[in-house]
């Protein structure tokens, strides 16, 4: 019976893929040429140096992004180094390219199960780590929000997305009653001590994600000027970032959210004649950004592997 429950559930998540491909083709062939035409008359006045800055700064705040998962590791009672837990994090990035996410979760949850936490404590980071990023895309969010409402968000597909992230930032003071419901519900009886951070822990998980969330608008702004794209503020790039990234999310079927997080992020800044280029530009991103990842899980696998033989000789 669970096997076929598996393999239903493998096809549906094919099918959706499909279905979600499908979607993607139709748009693609019903605008391609209006935006390779876009691409070929925009006037390209390329700045290497903004893309080079623009490079470096993604990949410093790629290397900050594990912050929150050392904090909450350590706080559920992980005894790994904070070195190691980078490490595992970088690698354990890359089943985000899987379909479903779950791979991402997975990965995460058995090295901290492998370190000597009981299931529930391993299983319980990763999920507080998204909800503490989603709470933090929510703040970054709502600053030009609340600045500049009706000149980015007067869509209403945005405002639910702005609600959406808000939404999980107050959820995170109910956790800890609502997470021992849950678990008195699935065991019988809930532990005295529960992986959660304390309040002042929870506002810098916050604001450490809100201040990487931040870096990322600075850094889309800056390839874009590297690409002689002006006429974009900053404020948009900071509200861009997030809700793209909360857009990649929630279509959990596209492997990193590829495709859905670069329309999300061309929806919000795009302006008219503009939509084929910013397409190119923000790809361009996505393939620097995966360059990124590959590198640092490398790196990362490399320097597990040493430490590994150090520890057999």
């Amino acid at each position: 019976m669970i096997g076929i429950d598996s393999r239903r559930r493998r096809w549906l998540l094919r099918a959706g893929l499909l279905l979600l491909l499908g979607a993607a083709a139709y748009v693609i062939i019903r605008n391609g040429e209006s935006w390779l035409a876009e691409v070929r008359g925009f006037s390209w006045e390329l700045s290497w140096i903004h893309l080079t800055v623009s490079t470096l700064l993604l990949a410093a705040s790629y290397w900050f992004i594990p912050a929150g998962w050392i904090i909450l590791s350590h706080r559920a009672g992980s005894t790994r180094g904070s070195g190691e837990l980078r490490s595992a994090w970088f690698m354990s990035q890359l089943g985000r390219y899987l379909p479903g996410k779950i791979w991402l979760f997975a990965g995460r949850a058995a090295f901290l199960k492998a370190g000597g936490l009981s299931g529930f404590r391993a299983t319980s980071v990763p999920f507080l780590e998204l909800l503490y990023t989603a709470g933090g895309a929510g703040v970054a969010a709502l600053l030009p929000f609340i600045l500049f409402r009706n000149s980015i968000m007067a869509s209403e597909t945005l405002k639910w997305a702005v609600t959406a992230s808000g939404a999980a930032l107050l959820l995170i003071p109910f956790l800890k009653p609502l997470q021992r419901s849950l678990y008195r519900l699935r065991h019988g009886s809930a532990p005295r001590d529960l992986p959660l951070p304390s309040s002042g822990d929870s506002l810098m998980l916050i604001l450490i994600y809100a201040g990487l969330w931040w870096l990322r608008g600075a850094v889309l702004l800056v390839w874009f000027r590297g690409f002689g794209i002006t006429g974009i503020s900053i404020w948009t790039c900071m509200a861009a970032a997030p809700l793209s990234w909360l857009a990649g999310y929630i279509v959990f079927l596209v492997p990193g959210g590829i495709g859905v997080r670069e329309a999300a992020v061309v929806a919000l800044v795009s302006s008219g004649g503009l939509t084929g280029p910013l397409l190119a530009v923000v790809a361009g991103q996505r393939l620097i950004l995966s360059v990124i990842e590959v590198f640092f899980a490398l790196t990362a696998a490399g320097r597990r592997r040493i430490l590994s033989e150090r520890k057999t000789t």
